[in-house]
């Protein structure tokens, strides 16, 4: 099997550099910063680390790119994506291994993230001759009309380090789709995938400038210029919801469009009529995927009390059958948590559960360390729905569940809702219409029925209130970096 270093060197380069207007370089810093392997600590690369010159000079790019990208006809955007598809694809296994050694994820999921990046550019690919437009005729006498969908502009977009890759896929794949030129700042423990994805689209022939990537470990530095700049139309950013409040502040002041995936809590409402052996397996997929480490995974379990006990045990003995070990061993379930910070963040969120009436079922020891990051057993903390930890209104970023015991559908849907989160969310019934009619209630952006949520390229996806605005994927995706013009034709 490829290894994680002959990965980085095949797919990223032996001295990963930025990429800006179709040109790797070192920078105007000349600093570099490591990327580590949470798995065992070692570096995997050392990497150009971009400052605000180097920003400004990518943004520029992007801006000189944009009238003839812009006017590119859709079939040849789409050749230049196919091109792309194809160089990816022919590597998919080497993206893997990459994606599987910056996140510390099993190599399994690793495997699935690369097909999903490949098969989601594809699909971008696609929407390239499906851009959407109208004509009327006759709007008034003597008067015809036409509605364009032109490209919005130069797009900033700003992507998490969970999914390296699918993520980069989600944003700049439509934005190109679009027509518009894209300064992509990955996260700083996870450049080395973008900078694989840049290789991809150089060797399809994408026209300089359409593509900048820009490396940092100071994403304020970077981010400051893409938001104050003038020639940036729309930022597009997944994070924290601390970071994207800063975002819309910033870019109000150039009234830029503003898209944001800001997290989630999402809750999870098991009836008393479900099926407990479905809502446990798919539960356990849809809480613990990258070790808890997604924005869509189950935090918060309403369990309606009459099944709580039988659910609890076949839960939890799922859950302790789950193995932990180093990502690349196919036995392996769960890999290390992406850094040190975000290990001792969710063993605070524990101790504060457990400190505040709530009960440790099972999980949640430090299993082994390195430096850079650690191996955390998954864990269950159950709670009555009347005194549930304050702690469980936060997003539990990793391999934590939270299990509350409810009098009824209607406690457990009030609660679900107790939230200023609403990215995602579960429902488990013995029938359809039974947890449509809960999914309706949930107020969230996308709820799964009897299932853990899928990623499908056509099916738009995005939150209400705190988790953020607009949507990715699917039309309305592409549609986000669309700007709508109306002419009329007089004759």
């Amino acid at each position: 099997m490829t290894t994680s270093h002959t990965a980085v060197e095949f797919l990223a380069g032996t001295e990963p550099g930025l990429f800006v207007d179709g040109a790797w370089t070192p920078g105007a810093t000349g600093e570099t910063f490591e990327v580590f392997d949470p798995a065992s600590g070692r570096v995997l690369a050392t990497v150009a680390d971009a400052g605000a010159d180097d920003a400004a000079a990518a943004v520029t790019a992007a801006a000189a790119a944009l009238p003839g990208w812009a006017a590119t006809p859709g079939w040849e955007r789409y050749e230049v994506l196919r091109g792309a598809v194809e160089a990816m694809r022919k590597n998919q296994d080497d993206l893997a291994v990459l994606i599987c050694a910056e996140t510390g994820k099993p190599l399994a999921e690793a495997r699935a993230e690369a097909r999903n990046t490949v098969r989601f550019f594809e699909w971008f690919g696609h929407e390239t001759m499906r851009l959407p437009g109208q004509a009327w005729s006759d709007v008034a006498a003597g008067r015809d009309a036409v509605v364009l969908q032109e490209p919005v502009g130069v797009v900033a977009a700003i992507t998490p380090w969970n999914f390296p890759g699918f993520m980069v896929a989600c944003k700049v794949g439509a934005a190109l789709a679009a027509g518009c030129p894209v300064v992509l700042k990955p996260a700083e423990q996870t450049p080395l995938t973008a900078l694989a994805i840049a290789k991809a689209f150089q060797t399809a022939g994408l026209p300089p400038g359409v593509l900048n990537v820009l490396p940092t470990s100071h994403p304020a530095r970077v981010g400051e210029v893409l938001l104050a700049h003038p020639d940036v139309a729309c930022v597009s950013f997944t994070g924290s919801r601390r970071v994207g409040e800063l975002l819309m502040r910033e870019a109000a002041a150039t009234v830029k469009r503003v898209l944001l995936e800001l997290g989630g809590n999402a809750p999870v409402v098991v009836l008393d009529d479900a099926d407990l052996d479905l809502a446990v397996a798919q539960l356990v997929r849809a809480r613990y995927l990258n070790a808890g480490q997604a924005c869509v995974a189950a935090n918060r379990v309403y369990v309606v009390e009459s099944v709580a006990a039988d659910f609890v045990a076949a839960l939890t003995e799922a859950v302790r059958g789950l193995r932990v070990g180093d990502p690349l061993e196919s036995t392996s379930d769960l890999g290390p948590m992406i850094d040190l910070a975000a290990v001792e963040r969710i063993e605070a969120q524990l101790a504060a559960a457990v400190g505040d009436g709530g009960s440790l079922v099972t999980g949640g020891d430090r299993l082994r360390s390195n430096d850079v990051s650690a191996y955390v057993s998954p864990a269950i903390v159950s709670a009555d729905g009347d005194r549930q930890p304050g702690v469980f209104a936060e997003e539990l970023f990793g391999p934590l569940l939270a299990v509350v015991r409810c009098r009824d559908a209607d406690e457990a849907v009030q609660l679900a809702n107790a939230t200023d989160y609403g990215l995602a969310g579960y429902v488990f019934a013995g029938s359809a219409a039974r947890g449509m009619e809960i999914a309706r209630r949930l107020r969230v952006g996308s709820v799964g029925v009897n299932c853990a949520l899928v990623s499908e390229p056509q099916l738009p996806f995005g939150g209400v209130r705190a988790s953020g605005l607009g949507r990715e994927r699917g039309r309305a995706g592409v549609e986000e970096f669309l700007e709508t013009k109306t002419v009329q034709l007089g004759r």
